[in-house]
């Protein structure tokens, strides 16, 4: 009887420090899904500073009558890069947001069915032998499940690196003719 105590006890004990190690890892996620939403708010702030203030440099320049073509070329080329950096850090911590959340509550339901494990085993086994075989099988499933299965496999380097790998713009290559070479002229 003590031996059948001592295994319900490690067994449960098993339960609750996966429980803990999951919950540990969601927070950790969570933590860091925050510093990637500051990122992306400060990211935004300074594309919306830098982008006015090009853009009324730009109609100042519209403006003038005697502007030459090179300073208006010129201004454009420097108002695409000043707003380009912060879109593309926009871009990255919103993929790196929705992955971490993703993750994060992938972490967090797998810390509930470890904690509610032993609780449910208990009663299955006290109505069905073979409930409590099926339920230690779902619970495995559930814990054996890789979490990057929720992370992107491909990882694209820019916003254009996504969009040139996009459905739509395969689709259009199938059904544009020379679509392909319109783009790269």
């Amino acid at each position: 009887a003590v031996l059948k105590r001592c295994e319900q006890a490690y067994s449960a004990s098993t339960s609750v420090g996966l429980a803990a190690a999951f919950s540990e890892r969601s927070e950790t996620l969570s933590k860091s899904m925050w510093t990637w939403v500051g990122g992306l708010v400060i990211a935004l702030m300074a594309g919306g500073y830098f982008g006015s203030i090009q853009l009324h440099s730009l109609s100042e320049l519209f403006k003038s009558p005697s502007a030459a073509p090179s300073v208006i070329v010129l201004n454009l080329l420097l108002s695409l890069l000043s707003v380009a950096a912060p879109v593309w850090f926009a871009w990255l911590a919103t993929k790196q947001v929705g992955q971490r959340f993703r993750l994060s509550e992938d972490y967090a339901f797998k810390a509930s069915v470890s904690r509610a494990y032993e609780g449910y085993r208990q009663e299955a086994h006290r109505i069905d032998e073979d409930l409590e075989v099926r339920l230690l099988e779902s619970a495995l499933a559930r814990l054996d499940e890789q979490p990057l299965r929720l992370v992107e496999s491909e990882s694209h380097g820019s916003p254009w690196h996504e969009l040139a790998t996009s459905d739509v713009v395969k689709r259009a290559m199938r059904a544009v003719p020379g679509f392909a070479q319109q783009i790269k002229d």
